[in-house]
């Protein structure tokens, strides 16, 4: 099953349209800080998904990285809406407490 959604995911990225961007037209305005601390946020997040469940984890990514509708993540997974929600909402659960320990450890 694990394989079947990501090779799903993959023929998705294919087939969605993309515009090439040029050099030029990035403009910026995040600070040195705020890239140091959004990577390290990224950085922690792939791990804390790693540590989820493999159906809260596929529909977390599907959800905010993939930005999936739910009736993508239906067909694709062959579960109901009712189950999506329940999976998403127990997996920002999961996340959630992780960040709570991950900033407890630190305040120490």
């Amino acid at each position: 099953m694990r394989l079947a959604t990501l090779r799903s995911l993959d023929r998705l990225r294919r087939n969605r349209p993309s515009v090439e961007l040029r050099e030029g037209d990035r403009i910026t305005t995040v600070e040195p800080f705020d890239r140091v601390a959004a990577d390290e946020l990224t950085g922690w997040l792939r791990a804390a998904v790693t540590q989820l469940p493999d159906q809260q984890a596929t529909v977390f990514v599907m959800a905010h990285f993939e930005q999936l509708s739910r009736e993508e993540f239906c067909s694709m997974l062959d579960i109901s809406p009712e189950a999506v929600s329940t999976t998403l909402y127990k997996a920002r659960q999961s996340l959630l407490a992780q960040l709570n320990l991950h900033n407890l450890g630190e305040s120490k």
